[in-house]
């Protein structure tokens, strides 16, 4: 069964985070990531959160512990990272 991750950040612009979001696709799903659900909230209209399968735990957990990651964070205006790992029952 595949694990799971709710991730949540504050971002400087919601429009510019979802285009280089976007645009990363790719590398997301090399490190074994596959997009689930995108949101906005409502509430707080510059906070993402996004829902992710990931289909192979030691390549994602080395792609988000990447300097690369951290660039492309920073390319999207990304701070205040919340992560919870969720895993099936």
């Amino acid at each position: 069964m595949a694990t799971h991750v709710l991730w949540q950040a504050d971002v400087a612009d919601f429009d510019v985070w979802l285009k280089v979001f976007q645009e990363d696709k790719p590398m997301r799903e090399a490190a074994g990531i596959r997009d689930l659900h995108i949101w906005r909230d409502p509430e707080q209209k510059d906070h993402a959160v996004a829902l992710f399968e990931i289909t192979d735990l030691e390549r994602a957990q080395n792609f988000i512990e990447s300097e690369e990651l951290a660039m492309h964070h920073e390319r999207g205006g990304v701070a205040h990272i919340h992560t919870k790992v969720l895993t099936p029952v």
